[in-house]
This record gives structure tokens, C-alpha cells and sequence, in this order.
């Protein structure tokens, strides 16, 4: 009845006793080691294999192919954002769309379609700039905050990608010229937008003023009316010996010499004969203040009318697949129906600003190389060997562990089974 408690006994005892049979606990580092040697082909096993199965799936997966297009182009951080969302919208994606459909990338269409966040549009079409812009930090400094708002990036890359060379081809000309001749009508609606506001603050102006410069010209009127009818009662003087013409000038003031700083609020203090030509002068130029601004006024709401049209005819044409080429050549031609020689310098001014507006979407490269990917296969395969290895010895460690609570089991039974037997002796 006592084999059954040695063999349990031996079993936990062989890894505790020493050489000469003396008490011994194993290292716990030596253990893990050891424990590692004997579940050798478990740990080998279950790391070798998945690690061999990820590097076969990416080395057979479809080559993924890549264009960078360049432009040197500084942005703010808010512009940036602002490009962003332009690009992104659901209007100018429905643009692309339908070019991409012509271009016969119904595959490209599908993802496009199928993306739902900027993360996933990203697999498809990225973008970034350089240098990158600074973290915006908890700062109470308002240099420092103004130097982070003002920062620019100098560079704006953006990276098409496909499964195929010709994919990637294709929509990256579509991309590219999204970008180079659709968005910018967006960046010359504001400018309109801007122009109008402008233009309606200049008008509105005209128009306060034009009441207060009507009465300053009454009032300077009345005064020259007055000070002519004095001048004349002072021109001729009764005496008793007969009539003396006089004049403020032989008045004993010949040698007097006046000095003024400001002449307009000074006048009243001048001689008679003097305030009258400075009176006539400050009504020649009010009249001509006011014939000056209704020039302008008229002006203006002729740019206002031109604005107007330029602006229904972007706001009409955002929908469609309209470019900024086809807005300067109806630019154009509304240059050569103007019959207003100051209108047609409007536009003609406006034209080349429009066209530098375009031309600050010019990539540095016309034709860059569109390369393959590199697939990874031996970095995913490295990264799923130490995983792997990873979770295969722990595997090790919870079998050992599952191990010794079943030897520790046998042990109990073995010595309850030796128990009732010793004690009848």
C-alpha cells in the first residue's frame, strides 16, 4: 500500500532534492528556461507557423502602387483645413465620380463610394504638408499663440493610390486636376464675396455722405451770399465833405501780417476781402467732393451688377464639373461685351487676378513615377513571429501551470489512500 505514496511523492520530490538528496528550490529563472526547453516544439510551433502563414499572405496579396504630386503652395493651418473639407465634400466627390466613371475606373469608384470616414478616404487619397504644423499648446502667451496661428507650411503633397499602375495614372489626373482647376472657384467665389461686401460698405458710405456734403454747401453758400452783401455796404462810406470809396486794405492794416497754422479753422479771422475767395474755394471743392462721389456711386453699382452676375454664375456652375479654365474664358468674353471704358479696367484687372488665384495650384512636377509598394513581407512576418513567440509561451506557461495542479491532485489522493493504511499499523 505504500507504492502508490512514492510514486506520487517521487514525482514532485525528483525536481526538489538535490544531487546528494538534500532540500533544493530550482531559480525561478532557470525554471522558465527549463520549462521553455521542454515545450520546445509548442513555442517553435506556434510561433514558426503563424509567422510563416502572414509572410505567404503578404507576399501573395496584389501589389499596391503609389504618385506623389508636390505644390508649392503655403497654407495655414486653417486653410489647410478649409482645403480639407472642400476636397472631402460630397459635391466635389460626386464630381470626381462621375470623371473617374468616364475614365472607365468603376473599381476606384466603388472604394471612393464605399469610404465613409477622412481615414478610409486616406487609403485612397492623401494628404500632407511640410513642414508640419506646431501643436497648439496650453499657452497664456499671446506672441506665442499669434507665432503658432501665423506658422505656414512651404510644401502641400498629396499621394494617389491603387492597385494598379494604370489606376493609379488615371486617377491621379483626375485628382490633380480637382485640385488645380475645380477648387479654386471656391477660393474666387469668396474673393467675390469679399468684393461685394466691399463694394456695397464704399456705396453705402457715398450715400451717408452725400446729405452732410449737400449741407456743408448750403451752409458755405449762404455765408459767401452774406459776406458779398457786407462787403458792399462797407465799399462805400457818407462823409460830410462827399463819398470816399473804401477798402479793407486801406484801412490802416497795410502792414499787418497774419500767420496761420490751419487756414479751414483760422478763415473766420481774416480780412473781409480774404474770407470771401476762401469761402468760394470751399464751395468749388464741396461741389466737386460731390460730383467726384456720385461718379463713384455710379461706378460701384455698376461692379455691383458685374460682381452679381460673376458670382450667379459660379454659385450655378459649383454643381457640375465646371473649371476655372471655362470661368476665364466667360470672363473673356464678357470682357468683350463691356462697353464701359472703366468697367472693361475692372475686368481687365480682375481677370489677371483670377488668373494668378489659379496659378498658385501649380505642382512643382509635371509627371512624376508611379511606383510599387513594398509589401512587408518580412517586416509583417517578423512582427508576427514575436507575437506569436509571445503568446506561445505563455501557452507554455498556463500548460505547465494546468500540470502541476493535476500532479499536485495525484499527490492528495496518493496520501489519502497511504493514510488509512498506516494507521491500523
Amino acid at each position: 500500500m505504500n507504492e502508490p505514496q512514492q510514486t506520487a511523492t517521487s514525482l514532485t520530490e525528483r525536481r526538489d532534492q538535490g544531487p546528494e538528496g538534500s532540500a533544493y528550490r530550482e531559480p525561478p529563472l532557470l525554471r522558465y528556461l527549463r520549462l521553455l526547453w521542454e515545450r520546445r516544439w509548442l513555442v517553435l510551433g506556434g510561433s514558426l507557423l503563424p509567422a510563416f502563414l502572414v509572410a505567404c499572405v503578404l507576399y501573395l496579396w496584389p501589389r499596391r502602387y503609389t504618385a506623389t504630386f508636390v505644390y508649392e503652395r503655403p497654407l495655414a493651418e486653417s486653410e489647410y483645413s478649409v482645403f480639407q473639407r472642400r476636397f472631402y465634400s460630397q459635391e466635389n466627390l460626386d464630381k470626381m465620380i462621375g470623371r473617374l466613371q468616364e475614365q472607365g475606373l468603376t473599381r476606384y469608384v466603388q472604394q471612393l463610394e464605399q469610404a465613409r470616414t477622412q481615414q478610409s478616404f486616406e487609403k485612397l487619397i492623401r494628404f500632407e504638408v511640410a513642414p508640419m504644423y506646431p501643436k497648439r499648446l496650453q499657452t497664456t502667451d499671446p506672441c506665442t499663440s499669434e507665432k503658432i496661428s501665423a506658422f505656414k507650411a512651404r510644401l502641400l503633397s498629396i499621394k494617389v493610390f491603387g492597385d494598379s499602375a494604370q489606376e493609379v495614372a488615371g486617377a491621379s489626373a483626375i485628382v490633380t486636376g480637382n485640385i488645380e482647376s475645380v477648387l479654386p472657384l471656391y477660393d474666387i467665389r469668396n474673393h467675390l464675396k469679399e468684393s461685394l461686401q466691399k463694394l456695397r460698405v464704399d456705396a453705402a458710405k457715398i450715400e451717408d455722405d452725400r446729405f452732410k456734403l449737400s449741407i456743408d454747401l448750403q451752409k458755405e453758400q449762404a455765408k459767401l451770399e452774406k459776406l458779398k452783401a457786407l462787403q458792399g455796404e462797407g465799399q462805400t462810406v457818407r462823409t460830410e465833405e462827399g463819398q470816399r470809396a473804401f477798402s479793407p486794405s486801406s484801412s490802416g492794416t497795410s502792414g499787418l501780417v497774419l500767420q496761420f497754422n490751419n487756414i479751414e479753422k483760422s478763415r473766420d479771422y481774416l480780412p473781409l476781402s480774404y474770407q470771401i475767395p476762401a469761402l468760394q474755394s470751399k464751395i468749388v471743392d464741396l461741389q466737386e467732393t460731390l460730383t467726384s462721389n456720385t461718379e463713384k456711386y455710379n461706378f460701384y453699382l455698376q461692379e455691383l451688377d458685374l460682381n452679381n452676375r460673376l458670382l450667379g454664375k459660379i454659385e450655378a456652375s459649383l454643381l457640375t464639373y465646371y473649371t476655372a479654365q471655362e470661368y476665364l474664358a466667360f470672363l473673356g468674353e464678357q470682357l468683350l461685351a463691356c462697353k464701359e471704358q472703366a468697367l472693361c479696367d475692372h475686368l481687365k484687372s480682375y481677370l489677371r487676378n483670377t488668373e494668378n488665384l489659379i496659378l498658385v495650384n501649380t505642382r512643382a512636377g509635371e509627371n512624376p513615377v508611379v511606383y510599387p509598394m513594398p509589401k512587408g513581407a518580412v517586416k509583417g512576418g517578423a512582427l508576427a513571429f514575436v507575437l506569436s513567440l509571445m503568446l506561445a509561451m505563455f501557452a507554455a506557461v498556463v500548460l505547465e501551470h494546468r500540470h502541476e495542479q493535476r500532479r499536485q491532485l495525484v499527490l492528495d489522493r496518493g496520501l489519502r489512500i497511504a493514510a488509512p493504511d498506516q494507521s491500523p499499523a
